[in-house]
């Protein structure tokens, strides 16, 4: 026998196909192992209940288990062409392939839809059929994205969005080091009297990495600047109460006191020098 088939990946085997074949395996493989049998014999297990296949079908199975006779020949197979696999003509998939590595992926980072008009163009050229834009979008999202982004950002952009951060920022006592840094709410600030939509608040918050707490927030329509910084210090290095009675609020938030280091990114607002003086 010359068996080519591939099993599947038996961790990949859904539940429901297992079952399946396992109900068809004795019926087919004992008429697999009769010698002369009849029509008449595939028909009764057509008819037998626990397979309730058709006699076409159960000549289609018996005949993949006789070829392989191994529970996974029995297995359902899907209908159609099989997943990843093209219909195209293999020169215009060469075509494809060779204009993706050559046009798409390059730091110029020219769009999808410049991609697929510069595979027709070269379709037209060759006496080629121009794919449709689906078969051309498959074919890039098959591309892992990892070296979609260093064919087209650069190798330190992938590193940055897809390689494992190594180390920690660690932080020995409570205050010792503070990060600070800007975020956009999620939210629309509207009107009090008319309802009308303004615009989306910045939030600048401190959070201490020893305790992970947040000791200080600053929220402000305005972009952030260092007065966002210095008003967000501000809160962190003053207590809390006041501000928790003012609004009424009776959860405690007993944080505050003089920081003694501060974790800030590359903005201008964190390297001003009007901060830095604040700060000293």
């Amino acid at each position: 026998m010359n068996d080519t088939t591939v099993p599947p990946e038996l961790s990949t085997i859904p539940e429901a196909a297992g079952a399946e074949a396992r109900r068809f395996f004795p019926i087919i493989q004992k008429l697999a192992n009769t010698p002369r049998r009849t029509e008449a014999q595939v028909a009764a297990a057509a008819a037998a209940v626990e397979l309730g296949l058709s006699r076409t079908q159960v000549y289609e199975r018996l005949a993949r288990f006789i070829t392989d006779p191994r529970l996974t020949s029995l297995l359902p197979r899907r209908r159609g062409p099989t997943p990843g696999s093209s219909r195209l003509a293999n020169d215009i998939n060469l075509l494809i392939d060779e204009t993706i590595e050559s046009f798409f992926l390059t730091r110029q980072r020219p769009r999808l839809l410049d991609l697929l008009m510069e595979i027709r163009r070269r379709c037209r050229a060759a006496g080629l059929t121009a794919p449709s834009r689906k078969a051309v979008t498959a074919r890039v999202k098959a591309k892992p994205r990892r070296e979609i982004v260093a064919r087209r950002h650069g190798h330190k952009a992938a590193r940055d969005q897809y390689a494992p951060a190594i180390g920690a920022l660690e932080s020995d006592w409570p205050l010792a080091l503070v990060q600070i840094d800007h975020t956009l709410v999620d939210v629309i600030v509207v009107d009090s009297l008319t309802r009308a939509p303004i615009q989306r608040p910045w939030l600048t918050l401190a959070i201490d990495v020893c305790t992970r707490c947040v000791v200080g927030f600053h929220l402000s329509l305005e972009a952030p600047s260092a007065t966002s910084v210095a008003l967000c210090i501000t809160d962190a290095v003053l207590p809390k109460s006041p501000w928790l009675a003012e609004r009424k609020i009776e959860t405690g938030w007993p944080v505050h006191g003089l920081l003694t280091h501060l974790h800030l990114d590359n903005g201008k607002d964190f390297h001003s020098e009007a901060l830095r003086h604040g700060c000293e």
